[in-house]
């Protein structure tokens, strides 16, 4: 179960730390079967998350691990995301840095939970940003766009690769 150190003193409510704790907690009151998160060793601005995939999906049986930064702005300023564990993913770089519309700063909106950003994270497994300009691997959104069995067969083999036997 996630824990936030007992250490930090009572926040006012445009303190990062009053929302970081209040989205954890509710993260532990209501545990979502797909993601989960916790803050990473005595760092409250650093989490740890992951994101496991159902059934039925190129990314079956995987179990995704994401690294968090909060700034000292948040929640007016977005966290920045990256997975640690490596995907076959069009919006997801080789170095695991993310691309959604949701995590730039124009875009951010200061009422986004964490589960809120973690489910559209794991939704973006689902369903690819693939739009021009809207992708980190070009070559990856091509594939998906023109030839999806190939690109689901590459992620299913990648994900194996990476996960299951790592």
């Amino acid at each position: 179960m996630a824990h936030f150190p007992h250490n930090i003193p009572p926040a006012s409510s445009t303190r990062p730390e009053y929302w970081m704790r209040r989205y954890l907690i509710d993260l532990q009151r209501n545990p979502p079967p797909i993601y989960s998160a916790r803050v990473e060793a005595e760092d409250v601005f650093v989490w740890a998350a992951t994101i496991t995939r159902p059934p039925g999906t190129p990314y079956e049986g995987g179990v995704f691990n994401l690294h968090i930064i909060f700034p000292p702005q948040f929640p007016w300023k977005p966290p920045k995301v990256h997975f640690r564990t490596p995907i076959f993913h069009s919006n997801v770089s080789h170095r695991g840095n993310i691309f959604h519309p949701m995590l730039m700063l124009n875009m951010w909106c200061i009422a986004t939970s964490v589960a809120q950003m973690l489910m559209s994270l794991a939704q973006m497994l689902l369903h690819p940003l693939v739009a021009e300009g809207d992708v980190v691997k070009e070559e990856v959104a091509v594939m998906y766009r023109v030839d999806g069995a190939s690109y689901e067969e590459l992620a299913r083999s990648f994900t194996k690769i990476h996960i299951m036997d790592g």
